[in-house]
C-alpha cells in the first residue's frame, strides 16, 4: 500500500515509532507535594471539597 508522496506503510511507520520504555521494576513512590500559602490558597478556592 501507498501514501502521499509515494511513502510506503512500513517506512512510516519505522520513521515515526516511539523508542520502547524500559520496564518499570516497581512503581515509583513520590513526594508529597510541598505547596506555597498561596498555591494552597488557590487550590482551595478552585477545590472547595479538597
Amino acid at each position: 500500500m501507498t501514501y502521499p508522496f509515494g511513502a510506503i506503510k512500513a517506512g512510516l511507520e519505522k520513521a515515526f515509532r516511539l523508542p520502547e520504555a524500559p520496564p518499570l521494576e516497581q512503581p515509583r513512590k513520590q513526594d508529597p507535594a510541598v505547596l506555597s500559602e498561596s498555591e494552597r490558597s488557590t487550590v482551595l478556592f478552585e477545590h472547595p471539597g479538597v
